[in-house]
């Protein structure tokens, strides 16, 4: 097996994880995310990264399924004066990012990922076609990028954008489906 990387916002979400992971608890939003994983990734010499925890549906998606995401956009970046979209960037080869495309091609799910939790940032999101939300997973993918390995996005759905679901419905729902969601990462483990 290759060197995996797993990242997670909070300890919680990586509590019972077995197998031959490295294990990365970065903080919640996309700066501690990125500026963590790409320390931990030079410092390991991790080969594969894996954003994992809670995210939140959008609708389509059902509380408590483990979903892989082929794609993460964020609304947080707003280079419009420059003509760029909504949610593009400039990296450090002056290319223009404006979506980060993860190791799994097949699932065709979108991710939006942004610092900003979803309660208060709703009518953004609207604006981009994505499935679920979480806080993490552009700045783990930005991390990766920059050192050249692949990435991977995988969530359990804690919680429906719009639910007014508490953070202790999120955390009951992320102790009843770690087990899915370890499952799935082994199985990507084992594959690679």
């Amino acid at each position: 097996m290759k060197k995996i990387l797993v990242v997670a916002s909070d300890k919680a979400e990586l509590k019972g994880l077995n197998g031959d992971f490295l294990t990365l608890v970065s903080g919640v939003g996309p700066i501690l995310a990125s500026a963590k994983t790409a320390g931990a990734i030079v410092m390991t010499g991790a080969e594969v990264v894996v954003s994992i925890g809670s995210c939140g549906s959008l609708g389509r998606i059902k509380r408590g399924e483990v979903v892989s995401f082929s794609n993460v956009v964020t609304p947080d970046q707003d280079l419009s004066s420059m003509h760029l979209s909504l949610g593009s960037t400039i990296d450090w080869n002056r290319s223009t990012i404006r979506e980060l495309r993860t190791a799994d091609r097949k699932s065709g799910l979108t991710l939006l990922s942004s610092g900003t939790f979803t309660s208060s940032y709703r009518d953004v999101f609207s604006s981009f076609s994505s499935d679920c939300v979480d806080m993490e997973a552009y700045g783990v993918g930005i991390a990766a990028l920059s050192q050249g390995i692949p990435f991977y996005a995988i969530k359990l759905v804690t919680d429906i954008v719009g639910d007014h679901s508490t953070v202790g419905d999120i955390s009951f729902s992320m102790r009843e489906g770690r087990a899915r969601l370890f499952q799935v990462l082994q199985e990507l483990g084992d594959s690679l």
